[in-house]
């Protein structure tokens, strides 16, 4: 029992190791391990049991970390929350202002064609009054009204049967 307890599997640490000189390598008969005798400074330690069953927290502890878990969960979301409102705050007025401009350049073009429209109908007009130009004020004497025409009302007969087709066989594939 004594040398079970004193046998070390492994070899000592290098501080204790004696250099060696290189000699050939020894063969041992035996194969029983040998027993070391231990230096007095290399005395084991002596080794506590951990208790198996971990104890229960006291329910006021139990309580706190129960309150600093949700207040914990309740802080992250609302930094999400005000994250996000920071967010919209800095990303809506951008948004707004990029389409205030764009309803600002279509204004200032509705107002130029507006004003080219009316440039080209006052042009138009004066053209007009000017002796060469062979047009003639409107007289609703010269109009030339159309009758209207009667459209043909076209008649959906009734849907002849479908007969039974016979489904054709062929000797090669049509298709894959």
């Amino acid at each position: 029992m004594t040398a079970a307890r004193d046998y070390l599997p492994t070899p000592p640490p290098t501080r204790y190791r004696r250099r060696q000189k290189a000699t050939p390598t020894r063969t041992y008969q035996s194969v029983a391990p040998k027993t070391v005798t231990r230096r007095p400074s290399e005395s084991r330690s002596k080794v506590t049991r951990l208790p198996t069953k971990p104890k229960r927290l006291p329910l006021a502890l139990q309580f706190l970390l129960l309150v600093q878990k949700s207040s914990t969960t309740f802080t992250c979301g609302l930094v999400a929350i005000t994250l996000g409102v920071y967010a919209w705050t800095v990303y809506a007025p951008t948004l707004w202002s990029q389409e205030f401009s764009k309803l600002k350049t279509l204004q200032r073009n509705e107002r130029q064609l507006t004003s080219t429209n009316e440039s080209l109908k006052h042009k138009m007009a004066e053209q007009a009054e000017q002796p060469g130009s062979s047009l003639t004020a409107p007289n609703p004497h010269q109009s030339i009204f159309l009758a209207p025409t009667e459209v043909p009302v076209i008649e959906i007969s009734e849907q002849p049967q479908k007969k039974h087709k016979i489904p054709v066989i062929t000797e090669t594939p049509v298709a894959y």
